[in-house]
């Protein structure tokens, strides 16, 4: 057991719970053009991260695995939600050069909506694409259907 992961799973945990519960209790000040399901999805991504951590920490790589990918999809929905389903874009546009502004400008609504579709778009494409990689390598692996094959999938490496 690693002490380390705990207890900042235990923070990250404690922390996405009580903004979700702050949320849930004043909606006063959140954006009205997310539900609140969708909105609770950002500290409902701390929670699992915290349980990842604690998954971690406890020595359960499976359950930590599957936090992670919980994670990535709940980042993914946000993501996908802001740029595809609000109606609010507000962007600004920069050009700097060695991390230093020489001049910016704020491009119109309909400019940043559009920029930030293609940019959404263009990585659920290649998210979609890898998905169907892994797919199809692990459909064409040849499977090893004997008594040993099976007995050395399931032996523990170490």
């Amino acid at each position: 057991m690693d002490r380390a992961p705990l207890g900042m799973g235990i923070v990250l945990l404690l922390l996405g719970l009580g903004i979700g519960a702050l949320m849930l209790l004043m909606p006063e000040g959140l954006n009205p053009n997310w539900p609140m399901g969708m909105a609770l999805l950002a500290p409902g991504a701390f929670v699992l991260a915290g349980l990842h951590m604690v998954g971690s920490g406890l020595g359960y790589p499976r359950f930590s695995g599957v936090m992670l990918a919980l994670i990535a999809v709940a980042l993914w929905v946000i993501v996908n939600w802001a740029a595809f389903f609000t109606t609010q874009h507000g962007c600004v546009a920069t050009v700097s050069f060695g991390g230093v502004s020489i001049f910016g400008w704020r491009p119109s609504e309909e400019d940043c909506r559009m920029s930030l579709q293609m940019l959404v778009g263009s990585f659920d494409g290649l998210l979609i694409v890898l998905i169907l990689v892994a797919a199809w390598r692990r459909l064409r692996r040849p499977r090893d259907d004997s008594p040993s094959g099976a007995a050395a999938r399931h032996r523990p490496r170490g």
